[in-house]
């Protein structure tokens, strides 16, 4: 027997009526289902911080140096981030609020970024509520199944690490804004649908167009400088008009070009230049991959598989495949799991889109997945796997779930108390599983053992539970976990080997053991084949040498040999930043030794490779110590500073150029007059030109 589709969707939308007896059901449902959240997620408060915590909020230590804030340090704190394109400040000015506690504890934060997910949620239910009415459902029913949407969402195990990750507060925040536009815009276009079905409008569409141009502008602007990826808005926005939205009927032909054209500005062009700035990626693909160790069709054939995986835990969780550790993913070439997955998707939306006149969900909750991902899970050259990328994904899945099943329900009598019933039991198994994964969270010990036995070849998992032990104590298990790990993971077996060393010191090791570890080390960094930051391992050995620790082992020769592997080879050095490091540490050591050339040939190498602020006020301090200001003006004429995109930080950074090039001319007229009569100093060599040999 046919199905017939239940009376619910229609074009015209039902103007709002306060029913209390319909909407208190929904109501207290809502409100249990914050509750319950918020109990789950205070489990997850008492844990840890994670890998990308410490290299975006370690500026919190100096704005509450001295138990208050203090303002200027802030202001380069919000303005001057680096964490993606835009500098993402109203994420960094939202730490402002708890990060006193940096870096004492992640609870404060842990509480926001909790309430955040709670604020979000609120905004999706009523998203969906608008974009339902809109489609005509009844009050009661809409109410329902946004409820219900954004209830399993907020349950969803899979976003867990998004919330629980201090620094994931990107993510969430920009959703928050990404979610508020799109509420707004809805709003709006509910407005311009009702005045077109009324006898005599109340009012002009002006209300109803500035809602909607509010919605998608300050939606997308305030999410884009908290996260880049809420420049996705204008193409979710798309997705609604194209899925579910029924189009607006405009009598004159005048209104209609202006529909027209509103949609070529605010969805067609934002999609557009989008597909633009990733596409421009395919020419250099070759350049741009050079730090991953994989390539662009690897990383397209390995999000394939990728996302059906986010979808399954997604849909279908286990709390001992959720976690922050997915850095052993390894990429995949065209094979037949790869294929059968491109495949698979292309079949889905081929489907869907087959099905479109019967239901319109299947097709709106792969639109929606997709461009979602579009940014992260494509051609930009980001890790494989975060499970914070799915945050805004899984919130169309979920909707097209219930509404899809909602409408299946209304065709048949006892289908409605059925699918309360599967609801239900579905949503008691993603709060037991969310109550693991929190839980496991807020315990660090236990965590950090439990994820890294589940993922051996994952570093990050192997260098997070050695923190945890030797924060315990137990140093010497730190150690063989990190020797355990060196074991099976041979691309990151060198910086492994280097923290294994480190331990040895601290554990007082004898020197043979310390010398088959150094011997492990420059080997493992000679033969790794993954690009990883061998620095802070690095810097620390160095600090030991300082101290005279580690029975003098750690000596400078060692060190220089330590760095020179790295530099030679290609995998880690090509990364510029970590080049620029290491010359840097090298040179750091040559003036320990007093040996000027070398101190100044390693000083030009790393501002060859990065002309950073840091790097010449070093070079300079050094030749202005032996006499050789005008040598270090013109060092900087030669490798002038690359200007940020951040206004803020561009300014600073030429302000701070300014009075080091002016420090460095004062100290060179107080030379040049101290200088000997009988002795006229030597005129000023071009820029480029050959310096002295003491260089």
């Amino acid at each position: 027997m046919p199905v017939h589709l239940p009376p619910m969707p229609s074009s015209s939308p039902t103007p709002y009526r306060f029913a209390p007896a319909f909407l208190m059901g929904p109501l207290l449902l809502a409100l249990a289902a914050g509750v319950v959240a918020l109990l789950l997620y205070r489990l997850g408060w008492s844990g840890g911080w994670h890998f990308d915590d410490a290299p975006n909020l370690d500026g919190l230590a100096t704005v509450f140096a001295q138990g208050r804030i203090n303002w200027p340090a802030a202001l380069d704190f919000v303005f001057a981030g680096d964490a993606g394109p835009l500098g993402r400040p109203l994420a960094l000015v939202s730490f402002l609020l708890d990060g006193s506690t940096w870096p004492r504890s992640p609870r404060a934060m842990l509480y926001t970024n909790s309430l955040l997910h709670l604020l979000n949620a609120a905004l999706l239910c009523g998203l969906w509520l608008a974009v339902l009415r809109l489609r005509g459902w009844a009050q009661q029913g809409a109410s329902w199944v946004a409820v219900a949407a954004a209830l399993l969402w907020l349950w969803q195990p899979l976003l867990a690490s998004g919330v629980l990750m201090p620094v994931q507060r990107m993510t969430v925040l920009s959703s928050t804004f990404m979610l508020a536009g799109l509420w707004l815009y809805v709003l709006g276009r509910e407005q311009l649908q009702l005045q077109q079905h009324l006898p005599q409008p109340p009012q002009s569409p002006l209300r109803a167009w500035l809602l909607m141009v509010l919605g998608l502008g300050a939606g997308t602007t305030l999410g884009v400088l908290t996260k880049e990826q809420a420049a996705l808005l204008p193409t979710l926005a798309w997705v609604l008009e194209a899925c579910l939205l029924p189009a607006p009927h405009f009598a004159q032909a005048r209104a209609r070009r202006w529909w027209q054209g509103f949609k070529a500005v605010a969805f067609y062009l934002p999609t557009a230049a989008i597909a633009g700035y990733m596409l421009r990626i395919v020419p250099h693909a070759q350049a741009t991959y050079a730090l991953r160790d994989f390539e662009l069709a690897e990383r397209l054939w390995t999000q394939a598989l990728i996302t059906w995986q986010y979808l399954r835990l997604g849909l279908l969780p286990r709390a001992l495949a959720l976690g922050p550790f997915h850095d052993d993913y390894a990429a995949q070439g065209l094979g037949w799991v790869t294929g059968i997955a491109a495949c698979a998707w292309l079949l889905a939306l081929a489907l869907a889109w087959r099905l479109r006149q019967r239901t319109p969900w299947p097709l709106f909750a792969l639109l929606w997945w997709w461009a979602a991902h579009a940014l992260e899970s494509t051609l930009i050259p980001l890790e494989l796997y975060f499970e914070h990328r799915n945050y805004l994904a899984m919130s169309g899945v979920l909707l097209a779930l219930v509404a899809g099943g909602a409408q299946w329900a209304q065709a048949q009598a006892g289908r409605v108390r059925l699918l309360a019933g599967l609801l239900a039991v579905y949503a008691v198994l993603l709060a037991v599983v969310l109550w693991q994964v929190v839980a496991l969270f807020g315990q660090p010990p236990v965590a950090a053992q439990l994820w890294a036995a589940q993922h051996p070849q994952s570093a990050r998992a192997a260098q997070y539970w050695a923190g945890i032990q030797s924060q315990l104590n137990d140093v010497a298990g730190a150690q063989a976990t990190l020797d355990a790990a060196a074991q099976v993971q041979h691309g990151h077996a060198g910086g492994l080997a280097l923290q294994g060393l480190q331990l040895g010191c601290v554990l007082n090791a004898p020197e043979a053991d310390l010398q088959q570890r150094l011997t492990q080390a420059l080997h493992g960094l000679a033969q790794a084949q993954k690009r990883f930051s061998m620095m802070d391992a690095l810097g620390k050995l160095k600090n030991l040498h300082e101290q005279g620790d580690c029975n003098g082992f750690i000596t400078r020769d060692r060190l220089l040999a330590i760095a020179q592997a790295g530099l030679d080879n290609p995998r880690l050095s090509s990364h510029r930043q970590e080049r620029s490091n290491l010359h840097v540490l090298m040179a750091a050591l040559y003036i320990e030794a007093r040996d000027l050339g070398s101190t100044m040939a390693h000083l030009e190498a790393a501002l060859q490779a990065m002309p950073l602020l840091q790097t010449m006020q070093l070079a300079a301090a050094v030749l202005n110590s032996a006499g050789l200001s005008e040598q270090a003006l013109l060092l900087m004429d030669e490798h002038p500073p690359t200007l940020p995109r951040n206004p803020w930080a561009r300014q600073r950074l030429q302000q701070q150029w300014g009075a080091l090039a002016q420090q460095l001319r004062q100290a060179a007229s107080e030379q040049a007059q101290s200088a000997p009569v009988s002795t006229p100093a030597p005129a000023p060599a071009p820029a480029g030109a050959d310096r002295p040999a003491s260089l």
